[in-house]
């Protein structure tokens, strides 16, 4: 697991297939820089030929994903950083969606809020309580 702050983003391709990793400290939840990293990331896997297929997980083996950072939202004092805020898991599944390419997710563990949001907008999940 992660120690980084703002979270981490790793991908690695090998034989058509994308592996992207994200990680966070606090339960692989998402402040708002990471969610615009995978965003972009997902944006520039649609366009490579090198990609077929891409399988988003999380690192560790505890929780999924427990949604938006919640500090970061306890953080906004007003509208346009609400806005803001928000939008980051829009602009994400916006791209998933979009997505020229199959994306599977690997999920064990708990999913919160963004991140029950983030497994429905994926094509298709393969799910497990625990690793």
């Amino acid at each position: 697991m992660t120690d980084r702050l703002q979270g981490s983003l790793y991908t690695i391709i090998d034989k058509h297939l994308a592996v992207t990793s994200f990680g966070h400290p606090n339960a692989n939840s998402f402040p708002l820089e990471l969610l615009n990293r995978l965003t972009k990331e997902i944006n520039n896997l649609s366009e490579n030929d090198e990609v077929s297929v891409i399988l988003l997980k999380s690192e560790g083996d505890g929780a999924f994903c427990a949604g938006a950072s919640f500090d970061e939202l306890l953080a906004v004092t007003n509208e346009e950083e609400g806005k803001r805020f928000f939008e980051g898991f829009a602009h994400l599944f916006l791209a998933m969606r979009r997505c020229k390419k199959l994306i599977i997710g690997r999920a064990q563990g708990k999913a919160v809020g963004g991140g029950v949001g983030l497994l429905a907008a994926l094509d298709y999940v393969f799910a497990t309580e625990a690793l």
